[in-house]
């Protein structure tokens, strides 16, 4: 009798044989789930209630992609057993430098004349790697346990994969759970987290704009809202607060849909700062900054799609944001978007 599959050389035969499958370990898990098609038909959901991993597009009006969980194993997280670098080099050049900077300082400008109160403007960055994708993927399960580790591969919906700290919906049969993240530190164990006041505001405008966006589903008594607090992923923190709430009795597709995009990934008001971003950060964004995770009748868990990166013909494309108020200073933003692209890169 042959042993059976690991988790790599089961996910490397389905690379190969470019069947369609998602793997993926909830936060603080100790198992990693794999979901898996024979056939390559490209499944669409609406309603965020069939049994499967779903994975959603920043824009509103693109169709979210799924593969069902009909065909499904699950395997022990693999041990850490490697230090990754704290430190990448990451090959970018100045004129890409310049491009983000100057997107930032227009965003600042359209924010100080009165447009937004908020925006979320990003980028990408090519990466050369000889490493394959479920090579990345076990090491992002080695060195981000507390994460929303994943990865997706489907040959006519691409190949997607990340560690997200941002939790975007999550149903269970006591209740529903959002959550308000913003603000970037990097982490140091010596160090105390001091949030300085354009961080707090920022956080307070995510935070405000998902209690108007709750009113027409819960009162604010049935609204159960956490002060903000500090988590860590990797090696940076984030600030955060958890909004608590009963048992959510309609389709989970309406309240998502009135959640996404979070000014936290599009900005305030949230139309128009979808609208700004499609016309000026010059690239599609695609499944970064969408939302993805296992979702069935009665339960979900969905993670909004950060720290990421999608994978086409031997090259990574890593995608980075930083948010922007009136007081953001472009350099300062462009060197957060460096410390983020690094929680994917070292791994690389």
């Amino acid at each position: 009798m042959e042993p059976p599959l690991t988790l790599q050389t089961q996910l490397e035969q389905l690379w190969l044989k470019q069947k369609p499958f998602v793997a993926f370990c909830l936060p603080q898990s100790n198992e990693v789930q794999l979901y898996f098609q024979q056939d390559n038909t490209l499944h669409k959901t609406t309603r965020l209630n069939d049994s499967g991993f779903a994975l959603a597009p920043f824009d509103p009006e693109t169709p979210t992609y799924f593969i069902p969980n009909t065909l499904q194993k699950s395997f022990p997280i693999p041990k850490a057993q490697q230090q990754f670098p704290s430190e990448i080099p990451l090959a970018e050049t100045q004129q890409e430098k310049t491009a983000f900077v100057q997107l930032v300082q227009k965003a600042v400008h359209t924010i100080s004349s009165g447009s937004f109160k908020k925006l979320v403007v990003s980028r990408k960055i090519e990466h050369q790697t000889s490493k394959s994708p479920v090579v990345v993927f076990m090491d992002l399960l080695r060195a981000y346990n507390g994460t929303m580790v994943y990865l997706w591969s489907h040959p006519k919906g691409g190949c997607w994969l990340g560690a997200s700290p941002e939790k975007f919906l999550k149903k269970m049969e006591e209740g529903v759970q959002t959550e308000a993240l913003a603000g970037t530190q990097v982490y140091h164990s010596s160090k105390k987290i001091v949030w300085k006041q354009k961080e707090i505001d920022e956080q307070e405008l995510v935070a405000e704009q998902i209690r108007q966006d709750l009113k027409p589903f819960f009162t604010s008594e049935e609204t159960k809202e956490h002060p903000p607090r500090t988590i860590r992923a990797g090696n940076l923190v984030h600030r955060s607060s958890l909004f608590e709430l009963p048992k959510f009795q309609q389709p989970l597709h309406l309240l998502a849909k009135a959640l996404h995009p979070t000014p936290a990934v599009g900005g305030i008001p949230k139309v128009k700062a979808v609208e700004f971003i499609k016309k000026e950060e010059g690239y599609d964004r695609s499944f970064y900054t969408g939302y993805f995770g296992p979702v069935s009748k009665n339960e979900a868990h969905l993670f909004v799609n950060l720290r990421c990166a999608s994978y086409e013909s031997g090259k990574f494309r890593l995608y980075v944001g930083a948010g922007i108020t009136s007081e953001s200073q472009p350099e300062k933003e462009w060197e957060e978007t460096q410390r983020k692209a690094r929680t994917i890169a070292k791994v690389l």
